[in-house]
Order: structure tokens, then sequence, then C-alpha cells
């Protein structure tokens, strides 16, 4: 026993005395359990829904008025016809449509129960489910309460008799709410994510373990050149990657590609890009390969996870960590690959997560740049 006192002793005037390790051990437990608190969340505190009046009645404005002043429900606009409802799922604009068809207030007044269609964009599962049970309890309440209301009219209180509108539920792009469609490709993100950034972050620091760093800062090529000759094969593995992945979804796990393909590797040679700079800078900053493979790792997997909208809507997270999320490329891109594969979206329906993967695809290899001129 005291063998082992004097073991654990020592071990822990080691652990005293390394006080990365010590702190490390300490606030690992806390900033995880607060990122997970804040960003696991499944609720839907914003439902965009739109509408689509082909009624124009009296009725037809009371049902939008009384949806419109719910909780949680944000009206975004009305369209003239329902095949708009596709232009605005794959814009982003709206989570849902509502159909009130012609003929609506005539039929309810004559007692028929009046099918309203509820129209919901399923390409992001977890907000799909509640989007559906959100717009056909609104619905339905409506429907039950107008049918109370004449009840009450023809004498008949307490009786409530049929129901006089009733939501039918259309869902796009995954009609049966599957999970995978909406993971896989997420999970092609995460995948890319790792696979460049853990590939580039050993780059730099390998050489200086090979001791043939010292001939790259003698040589004559400038150290851009240098970055782009390390990288290209790295992005050019990682679009091999790609390819590989979108078939494995296509053919295991029945997600195709519906959008243009094209679109699909532009984004993704972006994304590549960006994570095999992330990678690189992190082989700068190390001084061994282990070391540098753990920091591209803690770095790159548990963000993507948590703060991309991989498996929860960034939308529901604290305002500060929408703000940390909008910063990580795989936020835009996961939300790109989830328009080109399963809702057909052009780039040009989602320039804004364009324009920032392309900021953020120009930041980090600026960064890596400069970051290698300081190690030369």
């Amino acid at each position: 026993m005291r063998r082992i006192r004097a073991v654990a002793r020592k071990e822990w005037l080691h652990i005293i005395r390394d006080p990365r390790s010590l702190i490390a051990a300490l606030t690992l437990p806390v900033v995880l359990l607060v990122l997970y608190g804040y960003a696991v969340n499944l609720d839907l505190n914003e439902l965009e829904w739109a509408v689509c009046d082909q009624d124009q009645s009296a009725t037809s404005r009371a049902l939008i008025a009384n949806m419109s002043g719910l909780e949680r429900f944000t009206f975004v606009g009305a369209i003239d016809d329902p095949e708009d409802t596709e232009q605005l799922f794959r814009l982003g604009t709206a989570r849902g449509v509502v159909v009130l068809p012609a003929g609506l207030e005539r039929d309810v007044f004559a007692g028929r129960t009046v099918p309203v269609q509820v129209l919901i964009d399923g390409s992001e599962g977890t907000i799909a489910s509640l989007a559906q049970s959100y717009l056909e309890g609104a619905v339905n309440a409506f429907g039950a309460q107008i049918s109370r209301d004449q009840a009450r009219r023809r004498g008949l209180a307490g009786a409530l008799g049929g129901q006089a509108i009733e939501a039918r539920t259309r869902i796009y792009y995954n009609p049966d709410l599957i999970s995978r469609k909406f993971l896989v490709p997420g999970l092609i993100a995460i995948v890319l994510m790792m696979l460049a950034a853990l590939l580039t972050s050993g780059v730099v620091v390998r050489e200086r373990e090979r001791g043939t760093f010292e001939l790259l800062a003698a040589s004559p090529i400038a150290p851009s050149d240098l970055i782009i000759g390390k990288l290209l094969p790295y992005i050019l593995l990682g679009l091999v990657d790609v390819v590989i992945a979108v078939v494995i979804g296509w053919v295991l796990f029945d997600v195709p590609v519906v959008g243009s393909p094209l679109a699909l590797i532009v984004v993704s040679a972006i994304f590549v890009l960006t994570a095999s700079a992330i990678g690189l800078f992190f082989s700068c900053v190390t001084s061994t390969q282990q070391a540098a493979m753990l920091l591209a790792l803690a770095s790159t997997v548990i963000p993507t996870m948590l703060l991309s909208g991989f498996a929860y809507p960034v939308r529901n997270m604290p305002l500060f960590l929408q703000g940390v999320a909008q910063v990580l490329p795989a936020t835009h891109y996961i939300a790109l690959l989830r328009g080109i594969i399963l809702r057909g979206a052009g780039l040009m329906h989602m320039w804004p997560n364009v324009a920032a993967l392309v900021a953020i695809g120009l930041l980090w290899p600026t960064v890596a740049i400069r970051r290698f001129r300081k190690a030369l």
C-alpha cells in the first residue's frame, strides 16, 4: 500500500507541475457540458410558414390571422400558386405552407369537412416533424372551433358535429421522414472535415520530425507555392472521397443527388480546401504529429457535430453559439449539401451560404500561408 501511495503521490506532483493538463482536465468537462446543454435543443423555437389562399374569404382570412398570432409561428408571406411552394423551400424562406382551397367558406357553412393541405419541407427531419405537428394542430384546432361555433348557432350546445376543417399533410423531399436521408449529407461533411484536417495536420510537422524542414526553408520556392503544392494532392483526394461518399449514400441509403452534381463538386472543393488549410495551420503551430492530429480532431470534429446543424438546428441555439456556428465552414457546407442533394436547390437559391463558405475558404488558406511564412 505504501508503494501505491508513493507512486500516486509522484503522479499527482506531475499533474500539478503540468498546469496545462490540469486546466484541461478541470475545464474540458465544463466546456463540453455547456456546449451540449445549449446546443442540443430539439425544440422548434420559430416556425416560418406561408399561405396560399385560393378562397380569399372571411373564413380563410380568419384562419390566417389566428395562426399568425400563435406563439412560435412566423408568417413569411403569401403565394398565389401551390406550385411556388418548392421555390420557398429551396430558398429556405418557409418550413411549411398552408393551402386554403377555393370554396372553403362555402363548404364550411354547408356543413362539409374541408381538407386543407399542409405542405412541409422534409429536408431537415427534426424540424419537419415538429413543423408538421404544429401546423396540423393549428389548422385542426381552428376547424374544431368553427364546428363548435356552428353547433352553438344551431342550438346544439355541447354537440360538435363533424370537423369543419381538417389538415392533410404532404411532406416534400423525405415523405416518410427517414432520419438517414437527413443525416447522410451531414455525415459527408463531418467525414470530409475530419479526414482533410487530419491528413494535412502532419504536413509541416512531419518535415520537422524528419529533419527536412530546413531544406524547404532554403528552397527558392515561394511559401504560397509550397502551400498550394502541399494542399493540392489532399484537395484532389478529398474530392474523390466526396464522390465515394455520395455514391455510398445513393446506393446503400437511397439518398440520390436531386440537384446539380457540378454545384456539389464546386462547394465540396471549397470546403475541402478550407478543411485542409485548417489542418495545415495546426501543423504549423505544433511540434509533433500527435499533437497536431489531436488539436485538429478536437477543433474540428466536436464543433462540427454540435454546432453545424448536423443534428440540432442552429436557430435553436443561443445567439452566441449561433455566431460561433456561422464561422464554421461545416455549417454552410451542410446547408448546401442538404439543399443540393435533397431539395435540388441551385447555388443561387442558397447564395448566403455560398458567400459565407467562399469567405471562410479564402480566410483559412491566407492564415495558413502567413503562419507557414513565420515557421520558415
